[in-house]
């Protein structure tokens, strides 16, 4: 384990130096910071670009320690934090006298207001299906500004989008042409959003995964293989 200091602040990583490497390549998951480098480079070397790029190592480490923290089973209790593209909010739970529970994002947090007689351990079955509902609403407008720019570069454009339970997949394409979405991915970091998003539309255009398709995913994503390795190790995590 090599480590460099960055203010008052030491980050290690794990180095693999590889002969058939001509770059260097970072990569920040679950499990820290990895670099594989040409046989060649010296550490100083190594390090000096560590340096340059550590304020977005730091931001990395820092949104997966908050979600290994968070990786449990959630109980939808005040002060538990729940994902949304990346982040992480807290939520209050506020008994009333209402007779319909309802959910919502309000000043930086999620507020679930439910009733009364609401035993502690049913309000994960009262609130969990109305935040599901809440990301799907807000899915909705979401993708439709992302894709945007994909639509522009591609000249494609979806017949609809479908966003719903989905057990074995992240996104999928029809025939017909329409995209099927995991509401899940909407708790992922919005570039890993976007490298589905961008996934699925190519699709509309080369139906299999040819050659052909990967060079226009390439075109729209220069860096998809590093999002789609992100949800290959790290997929398992959006759940709640």
């Amino acid at each position: 384990m090599y480590s460099i200091k960055f203010g008052n602040q030491t980050i290690e990583y794990n180095l693999k130096k590889s002969n058939r490497r001509k770059t260097m390549s970072i990569s920040v998951d679950q499990h820290g910071v990895s670099v594989i480098s040409p046989s060649a480079t010296e550490i100083e070397k190594i390090e000096a670009i560590l340096y340059k790029k550590a304020v977005w190592i730091k931001k990395q480490l820092s949104y997966f320690n908050e979600m290994n923290s968070n990786n449990i089973q959630h109980y939808f209790l005040s002060g538990e934090k729940l994902p949304y593209l990346g982040r992480y909010y807290r939520l209050k739970v506020v008994k009333t006298n209402t007779s319909r529970p309802l959910f919502r994002f309000y000043q930086g947090r999620f507020l679930a207001e439910i009733p009364y007689e609401a035993a502690e351990d049913k309000q994960r079955d009262i609130i969990y299906p109305l935040y599901v509902e809440w990301i799907k609403n807000r899915a909705h407008e979401f993708t439709k500004n992302r894709l945007k720019r994909f639509i522009l570069k591609l000249q494609q454009e979806p017949n609809k989008i479908i966003i719903k339970e989905q057990k074995q997949r992240w996104g999928s394409c029809t025939a017909s042409g329409n995209i099927l979405l995991n509401w899940r991915i909407f708790l992922a970091p919005t570039s890993i959003v976007d490298y589905v998003l961008a996934h699925e539309l190519v699709h509309l255009k080369h139906l299999n995964h040819s050659n052909e398709y990967w060079n226009t995913l390439q075109m729209l994503l220069p860096d998809y293989e590093k999002r789609k390795d992100w949800l290959k190790v790290n997929g398992r995590t959006l759940n709640i």
